[in-house]
């Protein structure tokens, strides 16, 4: 709308500003918009008013420019201004509530079934449906207000949490029964539903649980739980926010604790499959608020071992620890955080493959400083036993000069000096600087650290001769898991040189033969 004048002619376009709003040609349903007919595909019959210009070559648009007579009855004024939006189908609330004009009410709800442009906001939906709990109006027609106001609620909001307490609050009233279909459709709205984040849909499921627990019967509440987390899989993106996993956590954890005695197992469940589909678009805080969340659901002891969770967990952490920035990561490991990320690396130790802890073992020894903040954060969070675990399945498999490593971020650099390169075993002997007895302890299988390195394909003949040197005696001793001397497993991932002087150690070992027992052989070759 141009311009607006009355039926005089007088210019009137600011004091009828509302009809810009209000009339619209959206309902016109052929492309060319004012075009009344066509006598065939192309020529036009006859329009609006003259067309004005064109554009476009293959798909060329008209514009048309035409003077039209608008009448209405100026008593239905106020239904011509709600078509205008929300925003003056608000004004119009807050009349209603002030004067407690039902008549009025009457007259707007059509206007909003009609129009989605002019349906409620959540505060006019809040403030009519409080209006209406207090009215003295007959249970049934206020049944068949309040049923039209929450249905009338725009697909483009959602209620926050004082619109949800209303509308439990009208359930208790009037019951679930004569709601129930009302709610229904506020909750089945496929376009409120769509591109929403987690806490959409754990905010519903606080209402469902809610809902469960102040109506006599449970009001609905365990249905439109189960519909909130099957919409969670269905329409929640997967592409989630640093602050938006930390709230959803919280959420989750303050949801369990309020509710404890509602079986949330598959809220749980869909939860943990939520942050695990959208892994690949996940960075360092994003982890460690699954760590946490982790931690905290097996302290309580209420959902199982989670074990494939955690399993696809030890996966997620290893395969995202290749994008994370190294500065992110030391940070961390200095910082408040610290505990988590050394709670991640045990997950994954506990339920990661070799390929994980492959993954991981590539992030760990990336710099030097990172290394040692690293592996001196495990020994003070977690102790020796998990310090040596990451020895045996991550470090050992790997050198410094590997291709993966920046051979430069090790490197010790003095003004006026020649730089000094690292060794290939350097990462190993760092380790052992601290925890020096490491080779000379057995894990959960009973295995030593040479047993490790030299089962390990990748291991370089520079770790293999480290781990040796500074436990000579393990060379003589026998894998447990394959029966195997460590000389043999070397020889056995095609590291000749390693396996040669392993031998060396205890030339013995093959002077009158090895005797391997039948099922030691066995289980060596299934291996």
């Amino acid at each position: 709308i141009i311009e607006v004048f009355d039926e005089s002619g007088s210019l009137v376009t600011e004091e009828m500003s509302w009809l810009t709003e209000t009339i619209d040609f959206s309902s016109i349903e052929h492309d060319d918009g004012m075009l009344i007919a066509l006598d065939n595909e192309y020529v036009c019959v006859s329009n609006w008013g003259a067309c004005k210009s064109r554009s476009g070559v293959y798909n060329s648009k008209q514009t048309y420019q035409s003077t039209f007579l608008l009448s209405y009855d100026p008593e239905f004024e106020t239904e011509l201004k709600c078509l205008g939006g929300c925003e003056e189908v608000a004004e119009v609330c807050k009349k209603i509530v002030v004067t407690r004009d039902y008549e009025l009410l009457d007259r707007l709800l059509p206007v909003v079934e009609a129009k989605e442009k002019s349906k409620f906001d959540v505060k006019s939906c809040q403030i009519l449906l409080q209006m209406l709990m207090k009215s003295r109006k007959n249970t049934a027609s206020r049944v068949a207000l309040v049923s039209k106001i929450i249905a009338g609620l725009s697909s483009s909001v959602e209620p926050d949490e004082l619109l949800f307490d209303t509308i439990i609050e009208a359930v208790e009233k009037l019951g679930h029964d004569k709601l129930g279909d009302a709610i229904e459709v506020l909750l089945n709205d496929v376009v409120r539903k769509r591109t929403k984040d987690i806490g959409f849909f754990l905010k519903r499921m606080e209402f469902a649980l809610k809902l469960n627990k102040r109506v006599e019967g449970g009001g609905g509440g365990l249905n439109y739980l189960e519909a909130a987390t099957n919409d969670l899989s269905s329409y929640a993106p997967i592409k989630l926010k640093n602050s938006a996993c930390a709230a959803a956590v919280s959420t989750i954890l303050d949801m369990i604790s309020t509710y404890n005695e509602t079986d949330l197992s598959n809220v749980v469940e869909a939860c943990l499959n939520f942050f695990h589909r959208g892994t690949a678009h996940q960075f360092l805080q994003t982890m460690m608020d699954r760590t946490h969340l982790l931690e905290q659901l097996l302290a309580m002891n209420k959902f199982g071992s989670l074990q494939s969770s955690l399993v696809e967990f030890a996966a997620d952490f290893a395969r995202r620890s290749a994008n994370f920035y190294r500065n992110d990561v030391k940070a961390t490991l200095e910082g408040e955080r610290k505990d988590m990320f050394i709670q991640a690396a045990a997950f994954l130790i506990e339920f990661g493959t070799q390929n994980d802890f492959d993954r991981f073992g590539k992030l760990s020894i990336k710099s030097v400083d990172l290394f040692s903040v690293f592996i001196n954060a495990v020994l003070d969070t977690s102790g020796q036993e998990l310090l040596r675990d990451i020895l045996n399945k991550c470090l050992l498999q790997y050198s410094i000069t590997d291709v993966d490593t920046s051979i430069s971020l090790w490197t010790v650099r003095k003004p006026d000096e020649p730089d000094i390169l690292p060794t290939p075993s350097l990462h190993v002997k760092k380790v052992f600087e601290l925890y020096p007895n490491v080779v000379q302890t057995v894990d959960k299988d009973k295995r030593l650290p040479l047993h490790y390195a030299a089962d390990s394909s990748t291991a370089s003949f520079e770790v293999v001769m480290e781990v040796f040197k500074a436990y000579k005696h393990a060379a003589s001793i026998r894998d447990p898991m394959t029966g195997l001397f460590p000389f043999q497993l070397a020889a056995s991932n095609d590291n000749v040189e390693s396996s040669f002087s392993l031998l060396l150690a205890n030339p013995n070992l093959v002077s009158s033969g090895i005797k391997v027992s039948e099922r030691k052989r066995k289980r060596s070759s299934s291996a």
